[in-house]
């Protein structure tokens, strides 16, 4: 499946260059590139704009310029994540009506995004807390969005008697997202074993456990 990232608004759009040679967009990549690694590595709380702004060889004034606050920065960060999952559920939801191959390219993508968002997720599930007010609201509500398409996918299944009666679909829905996303802890696109042939397995075991 193509990156989920191709398809957001505005990631096509030509570079404004400035006469000065200012590059506004790729300076904005440079601080979110820049916040990915020092959140990922030290933790939101334990970083400042500062240190944002120096790794990323800028100044604290070109990243208040880009973003309100190190929190709105993080709410950014958050919803690429957000964003590509809800992406890549509507190209699954349109490549295919059958419940049994909806849910194991659903497995097989939220993996291949663990692969590579490893830092967005890693903010995702550990620094998240930190965010509150409109901003935790806004992240909020893209997760359940998430989590409800992942609920909808097993309960369509269960309506066209592909998956088994007798399960929960909001159980099988925490399950199938809590084990796809704790493989950010373990996940090695290096290992022995592809990111492929370990979505293959999970899609076994999720697949034979519903079958009907």
């Amino acid at each position: 499946m193509a990156r989920a990232t191709s398809s957001r608004p505005g990631t096509t759009r030509r570079r404004q260059r400035w006469p000065d040679g200012y590059d506004p967009e790729n300076t904005r990549k440079s601080l979110i590139t820049s916040a990915l690694e020092l959140f990922e590595r030290r933790g939101f709380d334990r970083t400042s704009v500062q240190e944002i702004a120096d790794h990323a060889r800028l100044t604290k004034g070109a990243f208040y310029h880009h973003f309100e606050s190190k929190d709105d920065l993080l709410r950014h960060i958050q919803d690429e994540y957000l964003e590509a999952q809800l992406a890549a559920i509507q190209q699954i939801e349109v490549g295919s009506d059958d419940p049994k191959v909806r849910v194991a390219e659903l497995i097989r993508f939220s993996l291949t995004s663990v692969a590579e968002y490893r830092a967005h997720v890693t903010i995702f599930y550990q620094e998240r807390r930190y965010l509150t007010g409109d901003l935790f609201a806004e992240v909020t509500r893209k997760r359940d969005l998430v989590e409800a398409a992942f609920a909808g996918m097993i309960q369509d299944g269960l309506a066209k008697g592909a998956f088994r009666a007798d399960v929960d679909p909001r159980i099988v829905t925490f399950g199938l997202v809590g084990m796809c996303a704790w493989a950010y802890q373990w996940l090695n696109v290096g290992g022995p074993l592809s990111v492929d042939e370990v979505a293959r397995q999970f899609s076994a075991m999720v697949l034979e456990g519903l079958a009907n």
